[in-house]
């Protein structure tokens, strides 16, 4: 037993399962859940201080972890939804998020409606019936549009509708949705939150819904893993240092790419023309985020022959790694919409979604740029 020192991070706690006394004190643990532990899957150390961490960031009245960004989404519709309940959700979500709301949810008599979540007319009239949920992302997935947090909360305030908010891609640092309004916010830890690419994680947390929605993780196995929580923990302590340096890199890409080739289409909120540079401006300040979507010439063949060309840039269906790296979001985030729907959406063959890394910025436009040359020599 150590005397006059301690270990200056935390301790992993891998244990399942805990051991009491006698029956009594274990009746007291179980009218004490948040004070004892009983069964990993409800609950263990190092889920309790990985979830307080990110509550803190939130400014959030309560918070609990998951074993992905999708557990924690799928927990927050098994918290606050029931046969009968209308859904309304912004047509421009993950892909996966629309699949299950769309097609899983709604073989349980849950009503869904999509709507255009930048459209602040079509939202209040789609609130002018009675919701459960509204449901968004901070910044949409992937063509990088900024939603009105503060006039969308407001809507959703007087309609008695619960505002949850989708915030992985702008993180608590960037922007705090219960702050703006919202009532529950979500973040899939598996990016740039942890930003090793080396933990599946996710999170909820808000100030409703709580009972619920942690009735739900612990009900249904959502929980997370002491080791991936405690790499979570790990991430966070440099989580300020790496967001900063890949957004002022994304920021410095998008404005060499308008500059260099104007002939690409380029969508990243901080370029002063696009369509929500002010709503932007107003949410994250003149550095919104560390994505960025490029439209490569020539579909699909072109981008197989930006990717050979521009050998330091990967190709995978993730983002938030330390160093740069690209997705095909007609192949991967949206794979299950139609074609027509990914068209609709302005999701094109040539479209990629960039997770801007906090390397050396010219490492990252000189690949850019041997990979564009390529395409345009093709």
């Amino acid at each position: 037993m150590l005397q006059k020192s301690n270990a200056l991070v935390p301790s992993i706690y891998p244990g399942s399962v805990y051991k009491f006394a006698d029956l009594d004190k274990y009746e007291e643990a179980i009218l004490n859940p948040r004070e004892e532990f009983i069964y990993a899957r409800d609950g263990h150390p190092n889920a309790v201080i990985t979830a307080n961490e990110i509550t803190k960031l939130h400014n959030s009245d309560w918070g609990i972890v998951t074993g992905s960004g999708m557990g924690a989404i799928s927990a927050v519709f098994m918290g606050l939804l029931s046969s009968g309940s209308r859904i309304i959700a912004g047509k421009r979500l993950y892909g996966r998020t629309l699949k299950i709301l769309e097609k899983d949810f709604t073989r349980f008599g849950v009503q869904c409606n999509i709507v255009d979540e930048c459209n602040l007319n079509e939202l209040k009239s789609a609130l002018s019936t009675p919701a459960s949920i509204l449901f968004i992302e901070t910044i949409t997935n992937p063509t990088l549009r900024v939603p009105n947090l503060k006039e969308i909360s407001l809507l959703t305030k007087k309609n008695k509708t619960h505002l949850v908010v989708d915030n992985t891609f702008a993180t608590p640092l960037l922007c705090k949705p219960l702050d703006h309004g919202a009532d529950i916010v979500i973040e899939s830890l598996t990016k740039i939150m942890c930003g090793h690419s080396d933990v599946t994680m996710g999170y909820v947390g808000g100030n409703q819904g709580q009972e619920n929605i942690i009735k739900a993780v612990k009900d249904l196995g959502f929980y997370a893993s002491p080791f991936d929580c405690w790499l979570i923990s790990r991430s966070l302590e440099t989580l300020q240092l790496r967001l900063n340096q890949s957004c002022k890199n994304a920021f410095e890409l998008a404005n060499w790419l308008k500059t260099s080739h104007k002939e690409i289409r380029v969508d990243f909120p901080g370029l002063q023309n696009h369509e929500d540079f002010e709503i932007s401006l107003k949410q994250f300040g003149n550095f919104p985020g560390h994505l960025i979507a490029v439209e490569i010439p020539k579909g699909r063949a072109g981008v197989n022959k930006f990717l050979q060309a521009a050998i330091n840039v990967p190709f995978c269906p993730s983002l938030g790694h330390s160093s740069t790296s690209v997705s095909h979001s007609w192949s991967t985030s949206h794979r299950q919409l139609t074609s027509d729907q990914k068209i609709e959406l302005k999701i094109t063959e040539g479209l990629l979604r960039v997770s801007v890394g906090h390397e050396p910025i010219d490492q990252i436009i000189s690949s850019f740029d041997k990979g564009l040359r390529a395409v345009q020599q093709f």
